[in-house]
């Protein structure tokens, strides 16, 4: 693990001595969280340039992010049935096949050889309605904005300049203090990344 770090990053020696200790003091978020600045990394490793990556120590951050523990469906009755046999070509079926809820295929009707087109079009009008206008959205974590807020008014102010201009900024949340590139599975950790474009200040955030 140390061959690792030393080869793909560093911590930044302009966030040393007194400012550095500045940066431990707490951050107030947007959300009313509490974040302490742990570490910044150099790192080139990634195939998109200079990267420095912020980690943030967010003590309740498991707190405010929805819990995804349990299993992910309830268990199957009837596990242990027989097999069921389909003829690919009558589509009849045979073998243990106990009521468990599924369509009979014989009991649908067949679609009709036309459909209405107004009618498709309609259908099709309430899927597009249902979904988000912008996609990126599924993808964003309940902390986005404090993240975003971090990037834009913390991380920014604090990138040497003049001095290596990264092209990406990743700024990652956990709820414990762990070592940068070790895995602890009682640890969450959220991560998002930004480009930095090359003539503006501003962190546009990149979905994953």
């Amino acid at each position: 693990m140390a061959h690792f770090l030393a080869a793909v990053g560093m911590t930044l020696a302009a966030l040393g001595g007194p400012a550095a200790a500045q940066d431990k003091a707490p951050i107030a978020l947007p959300s009313g969280a509490q974040a302490q600045w742990i570490e910044t990394i150099r790192d080139t490793s990634g195939g998109t340039g200079l990267t420095y990556r912020f980690r943030f120590l967010v003590p309740d951050l498991a707190s405010r992010v929805p819990s995804t523990s349990g299993p992910a469906s309830d268990a199957i009755e009837g596990a242990d049935r027989g097999p069921i046999d389909i003829d690919t070509e009558t589509a009849e079926v045979t073998g243990d096949t106990a009521e468990d809820g599924m369509i009979d295929p014989a009991t649908l009707d067949p679609v009709p050889a036309e459909v209405d087109d107004q009618a498709e079009a309609e259908a099709d009008a309430m899927v597009e309605e249902a979904l988000p206008t912008a996609p990126d959205v599924l993808a964003q974590d309940p902390v986005h904005d404090d993240i975003v807020w971090l990037c834009q008014e913390w991380v920014l102010p604090r990138i040497a300049n003049p001095g290596p201009r990264p092209r990406q900024i990743v700024i990652s949340l956990s709820d414990k203090n762990t070592p940068f590139g070790s895995y602890d599975p009682d640890a969450l950790q959220l991560f998002e990344a930004f480009k930095l474009p090359a003539d503006r200040d501003s962190c546009e955030w990149e979905p994953w």
